[in-house]
């Protein structure tokens, strides 16, 4: 931990996944007097013959009073960095339950892609505001992705953990299945290990939501 003169503290966080070659991540954040929080990941693949990475990003627990999301992103329906040609960017509104896609069989789903920002509020507008720098890939539910891979074949089977998981992420792989779902995912859209993986979000206190756009592009000085 140093601090930056009087204006910020900023805390360095380092640890290695157990890939067959390890990897290595690092998660610095920045924590400001007024409550803003710069957070900045790195993944490094261990080597670059490991298979391609599903996901690169991160998962906070928030209370479930939060249920309001709002995001300027992609939408209003789930989409993917190969499957989002047909959805537009704007200001999206509703709630954490109502991001779910209900497939025959549980399994990923809610994706958002291209999101400037999302807040999650209480029923009165105040939360929390994710910035991106510049974008996001998001998915706030009431399940985390191993919740939705203990083998469940109905929704029903599922139990909805009552906080909200929001990920916050830098790409999640592309969906493929360009032949009735069998292909796989074209190059071009998975995340392989040959390179690092380095993206940025700003987390802000939100006390009104119609604040969310112009809070979202107020800088923070680090000098």
């Amino acid at each position: 931990m140093r601090a930056l003169r009087d204006r910020a503290v900023q805390i360095e966080v380092t640890g290695t996944l157990p890939t067959t070659t390890p990897s290595t991540y690092t998660t610095t954040y920045t924590v400001f007097g007024n409550a803003e929080i710069k957070v900045d990941h790195t993944l490094r693949p261990g080597a670059a013959d490991l298979p391609y990475i599903p996901e690169v990003g991160s998962i906070l627990f928030l209370p479930a009073r939060l249920e309001h999301v709002h995001y300027y992103g992609r939408g209003p329906e789930e989409n993917h960095w190969d499957r989002n040609d047909g959805t537009d960017v704007g200001l999206y509104s509703g709630t954490v339950t109502g991001q779910w896609t209900p497939y025959i069989r549980p399994q990923e789903n809610g994706n958002r892609t291209d999101v400037r920002w999302i807040a999650l509020t209480d029923r009165h507008g105040a939360g929390l505001l994710a910035t991106g720098e510049p974008l996001l890939e998001v998915n706030a539910s009431h399940f985390t992705p191993e919740d939705l891979s203990v083998g469940a074949r109905h929704d029903h089977q599922l139990t909805p953990r009552p906080e909200v998981v929001l990920r916050l992420g830098h790409r999640q792989m592309g969906v493929g299945g360009d032949n009735s779902w069998g292909a796989h995912t074209h190059d071009e859209y998975k995340l392989l290990a040959d390179r690092d993986y380095a993206y940025t979000y700003r987390l802000r206190p939100l006390g009104r939501v119609r604040d969310a756009t112009a809070a979202s592009r107020r800088p923070t000085a680090t000098e």
